[in-house]
């Protein structure tokens, strides 16, 4: 699973090194994470800079989300289930006040 930050800076206002600085504060922020940067200039003379996280997933992980999301699936159905349904015939309670 990746997830996308993506900044956009004036070429005109910001020098090259000024965006690096930016580049190397967003990375310092997120230390755990594994990022790949991405820095392109566009027609209108704006610098579009797109950090890719990616979490680090494991074997482990996958399987527990699997499991998660099967175990999800038991409990909507369980639900469901309980639930009175339309058309169904359900006993009336009368109310006896004594």
């Amino acid at each position: 699973m990746t997830k996308n930050l993506e900044y956009y800076l004036d070429s005109r206002i910001y020098s090259t090194e000024e965006v690096q600085k930016s580049i190397d504060k967003t990375k310092k922020d997120f230390p755990n994470k594994n990022v790949k940067v991405t820095l392109a200039l566009n027609d209108f003379g704006v610098y579009v800079i797109t950090f890719k996280f990616e979490n680090k997933n494991t074997l482990f992980d996958k399987i527990k989300i699997q499991f998660r999301k099967k175990f999800k699936k038991q409990l909507l159905l369980e639900e469901y289930s309980s639930k009175p349904q339309y058309g169904k015939y359900r006993k009336t309670k009368t109310y006896r006040p004594y």
